[in-house]
């Protein structure tokens, strides 16, 4: 059961991101973010009252999912859109989707696990898929190399906010709970981003960009509500690399419906391809 909802987060999460791309045509990466978190946690806290008593509020294992929606969706939602906003989807999401890479790495140093030599390879299949992705041909138009650190830094995030969920969820084995938490936690901190970017001045949203995000917001609640649900009843190893195989299907999208927006080279398939490769590898490891 853990697989299939891990497979449900990563369908939901391809398609959103399909979405979002449309949406930032006309908006920007910071626009997309609050109507993702604003949509997602309005649901979350609306349902929560009728599967949730209130006083599960109040447990000890709450300040994991507090922590963990500092660093995702808040963190690592905001870079993933400015990744794909500034470098294109096809780039953006599979750097993005290395979060386990960093789970791993935290779990060696911190939790004293082994770096064995399919960590090795894996960590490595990613450095040369980034290499890849890093050195193809603009999607449409120019871009920074540098701004390749977006979507690195969005997985970061994601690692770590992974770690501090599945923790959280071996005391409150209640995913909508930790769910509405994590977002919840993640809205307000964006918000606090938005006061510093200029407030409201810093957001895009029009008729031609409104659509497209809220439509991709309610997906991205479902992927969301996935990943706990997947957390909750499977381990790590076995729910992330699902998850993070959700690019590949984000270029089979992207090469149906983006045709317009973004060229997908022979280069950028093989860069996703290799990058998905080693996390799975690192992700896989027992």
């Amino acid at each position: 059961m853990a697989e299939y909802f891990a497979f449900q987060a990563a369908l939901c999460f391809s398609v959103a991101h399909i979405l979002v791309r449309r949406g930032l045509v006309n908006s920007n990466a910071l626009t997309g973010s609050v109507v993702s978190l604003a949509t997602s946690a309005a649901a979350f806290w609306m349902l929560l009252p009728f599967f949730v008593p209130l006083s599960a509020l109040w447990a000890p294992a709450i300040g994991y999912f507090i922590a963990a929606g500092f660093f995702a969706p808040a963190i690592g939602q905001t870079l993933g859109y400015l990744g794909i906003e500034r470098i294109g989807i096809a780039r953006s999401t599979p750097i993005v989707n290395s979060a386990p890479i960093f789970s791993s790495l935290l779990a060696v140093f911190f939790l004293g696990e082994v770096w064995v030599l399919q960590n090795i390879i894996g960590t490595g299949l990613v450095i040369i898929g980034v290499i890849i992705l890093s050195s193809s041909k603009p999607a449409n138009g120019q871009w920074r190399k540098l701004d390749i650190i977006y979507p690195i830094l969005g997985a970061l995030a994601f690692g770590i906010s992974t770690t501090l969920r599945k923790t959280g969820l071996m005391t409150v084995q209640i995913p909508i709970l930790a769910a509405a938490v994590t977002v919840g936690t993640a809205f307000l901190v964006l918000l606090a981003i938005i006061q510093m970017r200029g407030g409201r001045q810093a957001l895009k949203l029009n008729r031609q960009s409104s659509g497209w995000l809220f439509t991709a917001a309610v997906v991205n609640t479902g992927a969301i509500l996935s990943v706990f649900s997947a957390l909750n009843i499977g381990n790590v190893v076995k729910v992330e690399p699902l998850i993070a195989c959700n690019p590949l299907l984000t270029i089979v999208w992207a090469g149906i419906f983006l045709k317009e927006i973004e060229r997908l080279s022979a280069r950028t398939v093989v860069g996703a391809l290799v990058t998905v490769t080693g996390t799975i590898l690192v992700a896989t490891v027992r």
